[in-house]
């Protein structure tokens, strides 16, 4: 680990949930980027607040002096389309299997 990266605040995902019987909204990161364990953070209540003016910054829990960037999941990549799937199905029957690749 370099000097830079010590004091860069590193990238956490998080999810929104909510309380049950309350109306309180917390950040869940589910595995802190410093010790892998689950962190809440408050979002605020869930009738008035925007939910993500609480996102950035905050000190890590199990460090307070070292931070993390609460931020959201990273949506998932398309899948390809159905003509991709086809032709790479096309292009693999192609292919001669000799005894090396069986």
């Amino acid at each position: 680990m370099g000097k830079k990266d010590r004091n860069t605040p590193r990238m956490a995902f998080a999810s929104l949930r909510d309380m049950p019987g309350t109306r309180v909204m917390f950040w869940v990161v589910d595995g802190c980027p410093y010790c892998g364990e689950r962190h809440l953070h408050i979002a605020g209540n869930l009738r008035m607040a925007d939910p993500g003016e609480s996102l950035g910054e905050y000190p890590a829990p199990c460090d307070p002096s070292r931070t993390y960037e609460v931020a959201l999941t990273p949506r998932p990549k398309r899948k390809q389309s159905k003509e991709a799937r086809r032709k790479a199905r096309r292009d693999g029957k192609d292919e001669v299997l000799d005894d090396d690749k069986w």
